[in-house]
């Protein structure tokens, strides 16, 4: 376990209280040997002297009788007893130490003895006794007592406590999700805590598990204030944000802000649990929110058994200092907890300051929150079971009355000689009692066609349930006797539910279409997108060559889902329009003009309209757009339509409305995956390339086997600077999608990248072996093998490279003074040029 200190059982003069020294070591530091010191005189001796009596009251320890404690001759005189030292730290050493006018065992902290002639250092001292002293808080350790031994070195006496670190606990768990929900109660409380402290302006900046104890009666501390900081009023936010620091209450008397400061540019702190300013030294950024990075550390750790980074100290450093999250955020992806759970612990985890919540107390509401939840969601999941258990009961009892009269019944009817009569009459009961059944049922259903419909297509739980409902109703009414009215509105529900099944898996395969094809950025996979969009219009009865405009803005118009179905032909316009500017498609310009025009005819919404309009135009109007972002039908759009939206802002060069947009459509659909993948590809195109990997991470958390995005991500890491990242992403977009050349270009330039030239070299090949016409495999082939001295190879893959890429109209690769390159080389090189062949004459 990282940061314990060594075993100090055998050491001399200490207690015999494994728990507690255990305790004690964990919150203040390595253990060392004992220290030289006196205490102040004792006031009850001074009291019995005058008293004649013993005035000792001593209450028992946990689980033992109760004793006495009878001062030896050798401190009858002392208030204090010193039983043995716990630790030693820089500054100061903590010796377990007995209270005998208080009959209590404390920790009491002295400076060291070098110390004492340093005044930086005693002041550093006393302000963390005074700053312990004054945060009065069930989380805090108290502080009892400030005092001076004899040699005038500074003392102060707190608290002594017994139990065991978060970080021995979590390391006893045999899986992260061993009793996650005790670990989140005790995280709760820690946010709870630190939230208290950054009111009263105090931050903590060594907050880690090893540095919160849970005692043995569940009581939660935080300790070890050592490197605490006082939050100044005068420094703005550095970071941009506009925000100045809060006004602080905790006072130290004679006080110099400057002296309490650590050197510019040090290190103060665990790099495991801390954010990128601390672990640069960057002093004057340094706020409320490194706590808030280090309680999203504990809680990564809470719920994947790891803190944010792993590895030696070295590595562990270097990521921090830049911020390096992408293991933490797989790790998050992948450890089941609720996204709501894992969200906070990303937003915390934010490796910019103005990113992050702005205090503890932000991260304790959320936490609270979401536990708050959990509680009413198994209060409603009790009261389901007893109301369930109620009903059978009342049910098992229905039957039985039932039964009994039904004999009696039978009893008259067989001595009466009415067998047809009663025959007749349980048939016309099993009809009620049936029909009044599937009512129920269709009635449970009907609410859930009407939930359905209205949720986005990211959500398909209520889809889910609706299918099982309907299959429950087609079984029962195919099964049971039911009067002619009941079988009539069942059979009509039924049908209903098969459109309606059949306009949503209709909505359901585009999108799947898209989240396939769009994340990837290549003329390979749109084209494939274009043609199975156009089939799946088709199989829906939209033949987009066959129909003409008007009977298809009539077929999407008087549909049950037409905003959705003219979303399907406008990503279909949309491919069609990125394969004709890369010169794939046969669609000219107005051709496309026209295909929008459909758009308006089919779907006449005037908000949508507005939006498309904008869209479509070749210079969109920021006074349109920016009532459109402000518009009260922007809460009720389409998750795609406020994409566009944000898209428009972007090409009038407004960044700022652009990420307001995309930022409140993410608030109504958060887990939207085009949605946010969206976003991630325009804060990359507006160069925020680390905000853009932080909203591809959460794309991956909603579709963790997306090839496009593990690509774009790989992408990305590479445009960052970290190799070993985008090669780790793109191999699993390989994983996920081993046939598409494109993402093996991405692997070998990677690879590249990072040095690894024969491996960047076989992904090349592997992309053309899978497709021999891929222009960027050759040329980046030519320059891998010119690179390794092969260049007539090289010359040839560069030509056959440059032949296929100038096909398009928009080749941007400088494939041509790549080629002049490597002849000059060959040239240079002295061996044989490569003859032009001469017209008719190749042989000679």
């Amino acid at each position: 376990m990282p940061n314990q200190p060594p075993d100090r059982r055998d050491a001399p003069g200490e207690g015999d209280d494994p728990e507690l020294e255990a305790g004690l070591r964990a919150g203040f530091g390595p253990v060392s040997a004992m220290v030289d010191a006196r205490e102040p005189v004792s006031i009850l001796v001074e009291l019995e002297d005058r008293l004649g009596s013993d005035t000792r009251l001593y209450l028992r320890n946990e689980g033992d009788e109760l004793t006495s404690a009878p001062l030896s001759s050798e401190t009858s005189k002392s208030r204090y007893e010193m039983l043995g030292e716990i630790a030693r730290g820089g500054m100061g050493i903590i010796i377990r130490t007995r209270d005998h006018d208080l009959g209590r065992d404390v920790a009491m902290k002295v400076l060291r003895p070098e110390h004492a002639d340093n005044v930086a250092m005693v002041r550093r001292f006393v302000e963390e006794a005074q700053i312990a002293g004054q945060l009065q808080h069930p989380g805090i350790l108290q502080v009892y007592e400030l005092g001076l031994q004899p040699d005038k070195r500074p003392y102060f006496t707190m608290k002594l406590i017994k139990g065991r670190t978060l970080a021995e606990h979590l390391e006893d768990r045999r899986t992260p999700d061993e009793e996650r929900r005790r670990y989140l109660g005790i995280f709760e409380r820690v946010c709870q805590t630190m939230a208290y402290t950054h009111a009263r302006g105090v931050m903590h900046r060594d907050l880690k598990p090893a540095n919160v104890m849970v005692g043995n009666f569940g009581e939660v501390q935080i300790v070890d204030w050592g490197l605490a900081k006082l939050i100044r009023t005068e420094a703005a936010a550095p970071d941009g944000d506009g925000e100045s620091g809060r006004d602080t209450v905790i006072q130290l008397p004679g006080s110099d802000a400057s002296a309490s400061q650590s050197i510019m540019g040090s290190v103060m702190g665990t790099p495991a649990y801390m954010p990128p300013e601390q672990a640069r030294g960057e002093v004057d950024r340094i706020d409320e929110r490194v706590d808030v990075f280090a309680l999203g550390a504990i809680l990564c750790e809470i719920l994947t058994g790891k803190p944010p980074y792993t590895g030696d100290t070295t590595t562990i450093l270097d990521n921090a200092k830049d911020g390096h999250l992408v293991g933490a955020h797989i790790r998050l992806r992948d450890c089941g907890a609720d996204e709501e759970l894992v969200e906070i612990a990303r937003g915390c985890l934010a490796p910019r300051l103005a990113d992050r919540p702005r205090d503890a107390k932000a991260v304790a509401e959320a936490v609270t929150g979401y536990l708050a939840s959990l509680e009413e969601r198994a209060r409603a999941s009790e009261l389901a079971a007893v109301e369930a258990r109620a009903k059978a009961v009342e049910e098992r009892r229905a039957r039985r009355l039932i039964i009994a009269l039904a004999a009696t019944v039978l009893t008259a009817i067989v001595v009466g000689g009415g067998g047809v009569l009663w025959t007749q009459q349980k048939q016309l009961e099993r009809i009620a009692a049936d029909s009044h059944d599937i009512n129920e049922q269709l009635n449970e259903a009907l609410q859930l066609l009407a939930t359905a419909r209205e949720t986005p297509v990211s959500d398909a739980n209520p889809w889910i349930n609706l299918r099982a409902v309907g299959a429950r109703v087609a079984t029962i009414s195919g099964a049971v006797t039911l009067d002619p009215e009941t079988r009539e509105r069942a059979s009509a529900f039924l049908d209903e539910l098969d459109r309606a099944d059949r306009d949503r898996r209709m909505i359901e395969r585009i999108e799947e279409l898209v989240i396939a094809g769009a994340t990837h950025d290549d003329t390979e996979s749109w084209t494939a997108m274009e043609a199975q969009l156009r089939v799946a219009l088709e199989d829906y009865g939209i033949d987009l060559t066959a129909m003409t405009h008007a009977e298809i803005s009539d077929r999407i118009r008087s549909s049950s889902v037409t905003p959705q179905l003219a979303d399907a032909l406008e990503l279909w316009i949309g491919t069609c329009g990125f394969l004709s500017f890369n010169g794939v498609s046969g669609y000219t310009k107005e051709q496309m003009i026209r295909w929008t025009e459909v758009l308006y005819e089919a779907d006449p919404d005037p908000y949508r309209t507005s939006v498309r309009r904008q869209v479509y135009s070749n210079e969109p109007a920021l006074a349109v757009l920016t009532p459109l972002a402000h518009s009260p039908e922007f809460d009720t759009a389409m998750a795609r339509t406020l994409s566009w939206l944000a898209s428009c802002f972007l090409r009038v060069g407004d960044i700022p409305a652009m990420e307001d947009v995309f930022n409140r459509a993410l608030i109504l659909y958060p887990t939207d995956f085009m949605l946010n993948f969206d976003y991630a590809f325009h804060l990359e195109m507006t160069g925020q390339m680390e905000k853009g990997i932080r909203y591809l991470h959460r794309a991956l958390a909603l579709r963790p086997t997306n090839s496009g995005v593990w690509r774009r991500l790989g992408v990305a890491l590479r445009e960052a600077g970290d190799m070993d990242a985008s090669i780790d992403a793109i191999n699993h977009s390989v994983r996920y999608q081993d046939d598409h050349a494109p993402t093996y270009v991405d692997l070998g330039l990677s690879y590249a990248e990072a040095g690894m030239v024969t491996e960047a070299i076989d992904a090349y090949r592997t992309a053309i072996v899978m497709n021999p016409d891929l222009p960027l495999a050759h040329c980046y082939l030519g320059r891998a093998l010119q690179g390794e001295g092969l260049l007539h190879d090289a010359l040839a893959e560069l030509q056959r490279g440059h032949e296929l890429g100038s096909r398009n109209p928009t080749w941007q690769l400088p494939s041509d003074d790549w080629i002049a390159e490597c002849r000059g080389l060959i040239e240079d090189s002295g061996r044989e040029n490569l003859p032009e062949p001469e017209p008719g004459n190749r042989d000679g």
